[in-house]
């Protein structure tokens, strides 16, 4: 059980503990060693369970990234994910539970936390097309490669995870959701599977999935289910070694004690950026009645129908606009915003109209 405790004038704390324990236990041990300048005050605590939902989550992922410390990486935007992913397991002598700080070969400039998040962004994309395979926005299982598990890739990854939850970057929302079942309680729920998520990891003969009985037509369901059991168990390594990575920060605890909460955060939903790009543009449009605000609305009409068609289109030529593309345009950054304080920042931008530069750039 997680509790969320403030102390008047000396701000808020979060401390964990048994569902089991009684008033004694939580009042002399817990709560007076977190606060102890009240040891002494008598009268009663007013104790509130957390409800569990993801902005809870995301913020004490937050308060839990060491901000006296910093995990600088210098790496070459061109390299991304791989030269990420070799630059991070190189750093010894720092650890990523502390601030992340990205610094790009050959381009002058300081990261006061945006370089950090487009860097983020490059790597949790990068990461689903490099270390994941399946149908885009229908999940994805891990890719089978003992050498990526040999290399640590996949704790690399779940650590990734984990700083760009906690830090500003986007949520890797890919998974299948047997995967984050596992990731979430450390077992397969076999409940869970389906005919789909073996299709693309099916063995090149039957018995080498560890179906010992008669092949006939009868047994047909059974060995489909011996193929989804064998094309799925054989990736417990890759997903015990993600599942290690996503400790940094206690993420694996936090997703084992509110799943309902997490589950937005790693599989695949409806996220609909244009909404979000439509309903946080303040557009600033010319005084009512004169020549300019017709023009000026039928041009943000525009902008909306063509965010709309390029999301839904799910897929772009390569150099062509994307609706991420759109979104760094007029944010900053290509990804909606999942920390509570970054969505209060991003919330009524208002964009004032320059009539001959909207004219020129449709």
């Amino acid at each position: 059980m997680e509790l969320e405790l403030l102390q008047a004038g000396m701000g808020r704390q979060t401390v964990c503990l048994p569902e089991d324990s009684n008033h004694t236990e939580v009042q002399l041990s817990l709560l007076v060693e977190a606060f102890p300048k009240m040891a002494d005050l008598c009268g009663e605590w007013l104790l509130h369970k957390s409800a569990g939902l993801t902005d809870d989550v995301l913020h004490h992922l937050e308060q839990q990234v060491n901000m006296n410390m910093e995990f600088k990486l210098c790496v070459d935007r061109e390299g991304l994910p791989n030269r990420g992913i070799l630059q991070w397991q190189r750093k010894k002598s720092s650890s990523p539970a502390g601030t992340l700080k990205v610094v790009y070969i050959g381009e002058a400039g300081v990261d006061t936390g945006a370089m950090k998040r487009e860097f983020l962004t490059d790597m949790i994309a990068g990461i689903e097309n490099r270390f994941f395979e399946g149908v885009e926005g229908q999940g994805k299982n891990p890719k089978y490669s003992l050498t990526f598990v040999d290399n640590e890739y996949f704790r690399t990854v779940g650590e990734i995870n984990a700083v760009s939850l906690a830090q500003g970057g986007p949520a890797p929302a890919f998974l299948k959701e047997w995967c984050y079942g596992f990731i979430c309680t450390g077992d397969i729920d076999l409940c869970s599977l389906s005919k789909e998520d073996s299709l693309m990891l099916l063995a090149d003969d039957i018995s080498n999935c560890g179906y010992t009985s008669q092949i006939k037509p009868e047994n047909k369901e059974n060995i489909i289910r011996a193929i989804i059991l064998h094309s799925t168990t054989r990736l417990i390594p890759m997903l015990q070694q993600l599942r290690k990575g996503m400790e940094l920060y206690g993420l694996v605890n936090q997703m084992g004690m509110y799943p309902d909460a997490c589950h937005a955060l790693f599989v695949p939903g409806n996220i609909i950026m244009v909404d979000f790009i439509m309903m946080n543009c303040e557009a600033q449009f010319s005084e009512r009645g004169t020549s300019r605000e017709k023009p000026e609305r039928i041009i943000l009409t525009f902008l909306q129908d063509f965010c709309q068609e390029i999301e839904i289109s799910g897929t772009k030529e390569p150099e062509a606009l994307g609706i991420q593309e759109v979104l760094q345009w007029l944010t900053g950054q290509s990804h909606v915003p999942i920390l509570p304080n970054e969505k209060k920042k991003n919330q009524k931008k208002p964009y004032k109209f320059n009539f001959y530069f909207i004219y020129l750039y449709f």
